[in-house]
């Protein structure tokens, strides 16, 4: 191992320490999707669910169900969670970055989904 990854081991360890001491305390109903998040998740276009944060992460889950009536508040905890401020995060996986990228687009874009070609059809038709 050369010095470069020694080096970065020990910060991301020093950061972990650090921050455990920040992060509050674990509940027991941070392993379960809470009422909230379950009704917050049918209250989603079908194509906006984070199914797989809901199932891995249910604390984060959890989190933005409380966050989201707050635009700006559900914002901000989506751009903490995709963007690496502390350094030396770990990340999610791949298909839950995926699934955080889309719910920013949805919380950016107005929470309204592009009408689509049915949309438009129905519209004109009226």
């Amino acid at each position: 191992m050369d010095l470069m990854q020694v080096m970065s081991l020990a910060v991301d360890d020093e950061g972990a320490e650090r921050w455990a001491g920040l992060r509050r305390p674990f509940r027991h109903s941070d392993e379960a999707l809470t009422g909230t998040a379950r009704a917050w998740l049918r209250r989603l276009p079908p194509g906006r669910r984070p199914m797989r944060l809901a199932s891995q992460y249910p604390r984060v889950a959890n989190g933005l169900a409380w966050t989201w009536p707050d635009t700006a508040r559900s914002a901000a905890l989506l751009e903490d969670l995709l963007v690496d401020h502390r350094g030396g995060r770990r990340g999610f996986p791949r298909a839950i970055v995926n699934e955080l990228q889309r719910l920013r687009e949805f919380n950016d874009g107005g929470r309204t989904e592009p009408e689509g070609w049915w949309g438009t059809l129905r519209r004109t038709l009226g």
